[in-house]
């Protein structure tokens, strides 16, 4: 039971900056097409992925014996995605076999109270299928005087234009063979946001639109690369969605529109840039803070059965009116766990262990939805065994990313 997709969405795994899980997402989203160039040929028979996903099955049916019921639903949740990924990539595959664990999942969803959210079908999926908590912020020194309560004010109609670029060197070894750094071409990624609505209490409802994801041609980049990391981004140009975030920038929902028959790895794409977008505010404390304040936001990044726990502190380093200088650091790791994507079905990858840190400085504008700018650079370490035809094989990864935001 797994796949790559984690390393695809390894949840974020080392970046984010006080735009948290999100971002880091699209990172991972491009070390994963990036990481498919290096995998040898190998022919993927839909039997054996099909058997794969009956393994799922087989382990919700047995914690469904006498388990609590959050694990069970998650794993039923989990199968049942991969076979509809599995269902949209080989249509014509024995239909009515494909039919019959459908609705013999739904079935097992429906016994549960909460199968509202996890039974329903449609052409797209919201921000909390994916299982991402909303962060536990905590204020640890709330600065100097005079201290105030900070919130997001923007007013409906305001528009602005977020262009993301993201660099990275990424290193491997496989076994005992050490591989050079790996250049990873850079990539842009321009999205248009628009407040749409603020609710009596505050609440911001947004649209947002992928105007443009590109990726550049670089020298020195392996042309297998960057065909692939293209190939990523290619199905996000043109996409949106709407989302509504508290005025503390919490997320509360996003819901981004999926092509009808988008193939599995789009659906992949569409997911990651879901999450990421779910997530570009900065969480701020309920408690007037004033210059030096200093608060932590915890959240465990969850999406596909893989399981990622985050730190993020931010310190206010300054403030001038509505625009705030903000000092970040984040924390992140995860250990023993099974990696999944359903745009690599038949490749299975076990996690052993990930850390990841990193620093960023952002400045943001509380009349503005998006931050003003942001720079992050992290540094990500993980350990896995990669088996492809019942050949298992030691691996570990190191990534270094710069990511640079603005809006205007």
């Amino acid at each position: 039971m797994t796949k790559m997709s984690k390393l695809g969405c390894l949840p974020g795994a080392t970046l984010k900056s006080r735009f948290t899980p999100s971002l880091n997402r699209f990172v991972w989203l491009l070390v994963a097409a990036a990481f498919l160039a290096f995998l040898p040929p190998h022919a993927l028979a839909q039997d054996d992925e099909y058997l794969r996903i009956l393994d799922l099955v087989d382990e919700a049916d047995a914690m469904n014996t006498n388990g609590p019921p959050g694990p069970v639903v998650a794993k039923f949740q989990e199968a049942q995605n991969a076979l509809r990924s599995f269902q949209k990539a080989y249509p014509e595959w024995n239909t009515k076999v494909v039919s019959y664990r459908l609705n013999y999942i739904a079935s097992k969803l429906a016994a549960f109270s909460h199968d509202n959210s996890t039974s329903s079908s449609g052409t797209s999926a919201s921000a909390e299928s994916t299982g991402s908590k909303a962060p536990q912020v905590k204020l640890l020194e709330p600065g100097a005087e005079p201290r105030k309560v900070l919130r997001l004010h923007p007013k409906p109609g305001d528009k602005q234009t977020l262009t993301l670029t993201i660099k990275m060197n990424m290193g491997t070894k496989i076994g005992d063979m050490d591989s050079p750094a790996v250049k990873l071409p850079g990539t842009t990624m321009v999205m248009d946001s628009t407040v749409k609505s603020i609710s009596a209490t505050g609440d911001i409802t947004y649209e947002m639109v992928m105007a443009d994801a590109s990726v550049a041609d670089e020298p020195g980049v392996m042309p297998q690369v960057a065909e692939a990391m293209k190939g990523s981004m290619a199905g996000l140009k043109g996409l949106s969605g709407t989302g509504t975030t508290s005025n503390r920038g919490l997320n509360l929902g996003t819901n981004f529109k999926v092509p009808a028959g988008a193939d599995p790895q789009t659906r992949q794409a569409i997911e990651q840039m879901k999450e990421s977008v779910a997530n570009l505010s900065c969480p701020l404390p309920e408690e007037a803070i004033g210059p030096g304040a200093k608060w932590t936001a915890r959240t465990t990044l969850s999406s596909q059965g893989m399981t990622i726990d985050q730190t993020a502190t931010y310190q206010l380093a300054s403030i001038d009116g509505e625009r705030l200088n903000l000092k970040t650091t984040i924390a992140q790791s995860a250990a023993n766990q099974k990696m999944q994507n359903p745009s690599m079905p038949g490749v299975k990858l076990d996690l052993s262990k990930l850390t990841g840190e990193g620093t960023g400085e952002v400045t943001s504008d509380l009349t503005q939805l998006l931050p003003r700018e942001a720079t992050i650079e992290s540094h990500t370490d993980l350990s896995l065994t990669m088996n492809m035809g019942g050949q298992k094989q030691a691996m570990t990864m190191k990534l270094d990313l710069t990511l640079r935001l603005e809006t205007k």
